[in-house]
This record gives structure tokens, C-alpha cells and sequence, in this order.
């Protein structure tokens, strides 16, 4: 990889973020949200129980299409949030004028990069396209065999006090 390069000569696959939150198909909007918020991502890869690459959610999306009103909302699934069209992509090779182009056709500020068999090996960002032409040398996770990292959070509900059997606070 030729990081000297201009970034209209570089791959899709030399820049992207390979280092990747994905939250499971059976994850909650609300788990999106939360995973989202601590992380501070604003794409999050969805894949189903056995790994499949199903689609990206991005902030807007999820502040666009999803009410947090009451539980129902809270508890719908992720896949309810996704695009209903197939999600864009591109392969590593993809030159970065035509991932780019693809990002404007999308309306989207990021491009999935997928292996021949439609495996998720990475997300290429506007960032990532800025940081490029700005020349920023950013530390590049190593491939992982095709797979991105698969991280799991567990919400953490707040302890909820116990309460009197008459609705106060017990005695201390």
C-alpha cells in the first residue's frame, strides 16, 4: 500500500475502516442507538445470527425512522431500521473515484466494501476520503481474514431502588 499516493489513485480497500462495531439482525433499535451513542460511531454494520452482511445503519437513519415512544419502539428490531433497498458496495480493489461515486449515488456518506461472496471487510467513510486527501496517516488495523471484528455490548440498567410496601423508600 502506497500511503504517499494521492487518494484518487488509492483502493477502496487501502482506505476504508476495517475495524468495525456490528450490532446482530436481533439487536434492538434501541441497542443500535445505545451502541451508536457510547461508541461514537455513526455507522453500524447490521449482520444476521450466522455473520451475513445485511445492511449499514447510520445516525441519521436511526434518528430519521426510529421513535424512541414507549416500549414497542425501544424493543424493534434493528432490521426494521435498515434500507429497503440492498446495501451499496464495493470491493477492496474498487478504485476510490468510483467508491466515491458510488457514496453520491447511495445519497450516503459511506460505502460498505464486501469480498466477492458479499462479506463485509470494511466501511469507506467520508472521513476516511478526508483524511486521505488531507494526508493524514491513520494506523491501519490489519486484515482480518475477511471478517470484521464483532463486538457484543450488554445494556446496563440503572439498579432500581427497592421500594416500601406502602410506596415509600425503606427505612435506612
Amino acid at each position: 500500500m502506497n500511503t504517499d499516493a494521492p487518494a484518487e489513485s488509492r483502493t477502496a480497500g487501502e482506505l476504508m475502516t476495517r475495524d468495525l462495531l456490528v450490532i446482530a439482525a436481533s439487536e434492538s433499535a434501541l441497542m443500535a442507538w445505545e451502541l451508536m451513542s457510547k461508541a461514537g460511531v455513526h455507522h453500524l454494520p447490521v449482520a444476521d445470527d450466522e455473520g451475513a452482511f445485511l445492511g449499514v445503519l447510520d445516525a441519521q437513519t436511526v434518528a430519521a425512522r426510529w421513535s424512541a415512544s414507549g416500549p414497542l419502539h425501544a424493543r424493534r428490531p434493528v432490521t426494521g431500521l435498515l434500507p429497503d433497498r440492498p446495501p451499496r458496495a464495493v470491493r477492496p480493489g474498487t478504485p476510490v473515484p468510483e467508491a466515491a461515486r458510488a457514496m453520491l449515488d447511495a445519497g450516503a456518506d459511506y460505502v460498505a466494501v464486501t469480498d466477492e461472496a458479499g462479506g463485509l471487510v470494511g466501511l469507506l467513510t467520508a472521513r476516511d476520503l478526508m483524511a486521505a486527501i488531507a494526508g493524514v496517516r491513520r494506523e491501519a488495523a490489519p486484515p482480518s481474514g475477511g471478517i470484521p471484528s464483532l463486538y457484543r455490548m450488554e445494556p446496563v440498567l440503572p439498579r432500581q431502588t427497592p421500594r416500601h410496601p406502602d410506596g415509600g423508600l425503606p427505612p435506612d
